[in-house]
């Protein structure tokens, strides 16, 4: 009987691998991705200034004598009305003093103040009424037309390109396995 022994050779398969990378790129167009429209507002602005329609000066020439005749003539009736009841006053007051024989009051010392009399003086070189000034008044009419700002955005203001990565295995090195019988001896005897 003839006797083999086997001969094993093997290797493992080896892969290789292909591949290529996915590409993403996004492009932004801000300037191009809306349309803006403006208008501003306007202000329109009408102005009308005060005028003077009329001064009365009546009541400071009055007072420093210019006045018109109507208005002497009342001016001039109280300070005569004055005046006389100053006088009527004067004239009881003395009477009084007279008539008191216990208070030492003669007719010559009354006699002596009315020679001398004390007289106040006032001069007034400003009148002290101010003018009355009528006017009409002012006005100022303002009309506003609104502005505005109208954006319209385009829908696709943003771009994306995609492009897939790729993944291909391949056998670089393929597995084998190799078998072979090899005689060891020719005959062998067998003894039972």
């Amino acid at each position: 009987m003839l006797i083999y022994n086997l001969d094993i050779k093997f290797s493992f398969g080896e892969l290789g691998i292909n591949y290529k990378k996915g590409n993403l790129e996004i492009k932004k167009d801000i300037t191009g991705g809306f349309d803006l429209e403006k208008n501003p507002p306007e202000l329109d602005i009408n102005l009308e200034l005060p005028k003077i329609e009329k001064i009365d000066l009546k009541a400071p020439f009055s007072e420093i004598g210019l006045a018109d005749m109507p208005t002497l003539s009342k001016q001039w009736f109280y300070e005569n009305q004055y005046l006389t009841w100053q006088a009527v006053e004067k004239i009881v007051r003395e009477g009084d003093e007279l008539g008191a024989i216990e208070k030492g009051v003669s007719i010559s010392d009354i006699a002596e103040l009315n020679a001398f009399p004390e007289k106040d003086y006032n001069v007034d070189l400003i009148p002290d009424s101010p003018p009355e000034i009528f006017f009409k008044e002012g006005k100022i009419n303002a009309s506003l037309k609104e502005g505005f700002v109208k954006v319209k955005i385009n829908p696709f203001p943003i771009d994306i390109s995609y492009e897939y990565g790729e993944v291909k295995p391949y056998l670089q090195k393929p597995p084998y396995i190799k078998i072979t019988a090899v005689k060891v001896g020719k005959n062998v005897d067998v003894k039972i």
